[in-house]
């Protein structure tokens, strides 16, 4: 089935264009409205919804020269990605020293191993919540737009992978809880605090939604 250029522009319910302040713009109004830009040959698609206002997918349509959508692609927010910047940044400040050159890096390796874990995992997180957003949102543009889509494999919420992550993942969101009430807060690091908070919230929120979800389906 043929999908127009004219179906996917029924689908915004403002037009923008894709910049940054726009973006900043519609985080801070929380405008859940379907936003999008439309130039010759592509379509970008955006909308945030009332849990998840930062980490929310842009969509870009693109179509040929006789306006039949042929490739629909993704990307995370210019917001979502300089929080993630910003979270970083933040635990780095907090962990290493004003004056890098006296930082012992052979002596602090718990730290730095910390570090590396962290960083590690937060990226791990991000995108487990956005690649959830991006799925509900694909989902509703698909039966929106009545596309035929082909059987996908779904994998059991609670298959052995995903069982093993979250023995990992909801302990480790515990320790950030605690690392937040016992070392952050006490030292003044209200705005990494808030960061963490809501990142290990966004994370929380998102893989409970998913798995409520999925058992619905099953």
């Amino acid at each position: 089935m043929e999908i127009y250029k004219k179906e996917v522009e029924k689908l915004i319910e403002l037009r923008k264009n894709d910049t940054f302040l726009n973006h900043l713009w519609n985080v801070l109004t929380r405008d859940i409205r379907t936003i999008g830009e439309i130039s010759k040959d592509e379509i970008k698609i955006w909308k945030q919804n009332s849990w998840n206002t930062t980490f929310y997918p842009v969509f870009k349509f693109q179509f040929n020269s006789k306006n039949h959508l042929i490739k629909i692609s993704d990307k995370l927010n210019p917001i979502g990605k300089t929080l993630i910047g910003l979270l970083i940044f933040g635990f780095l400040y907090f962990v290493f020293p004003e004056n890098l050159t006296e930082f012992n890096f052979i002596g602090n390796w718990p730290i730095i191993i910390f570090l590396a874990v962290f960083v590690s995992l937060f990226t791990f997180f991000a995108r487990m919540i956005y690649r959830f957003e991006k799925q509900n949102q694909l989902d509703e543009i698909y039966e929106l737009l009545d596309m035929e889509i082909e059987e996908r494999k779904i994998e059991k919420e609670w298959s052995t992978k995903n069982t093993l992550i979250r023995l990992f993942t909801y302990p480790f969101c515990l320790f950030l809880i605690g690392l937040n009430v016992f070392l952050i807060i006490p030292n003044g690091g209200y705005l990494l605090a808030i960061g963490i908070f809501g990142f290990v919230g966004f994370y929380l929120i998102a893989d409970l939604k998913m798995i409520f979800k999925k058992n619905k389906h099953e």
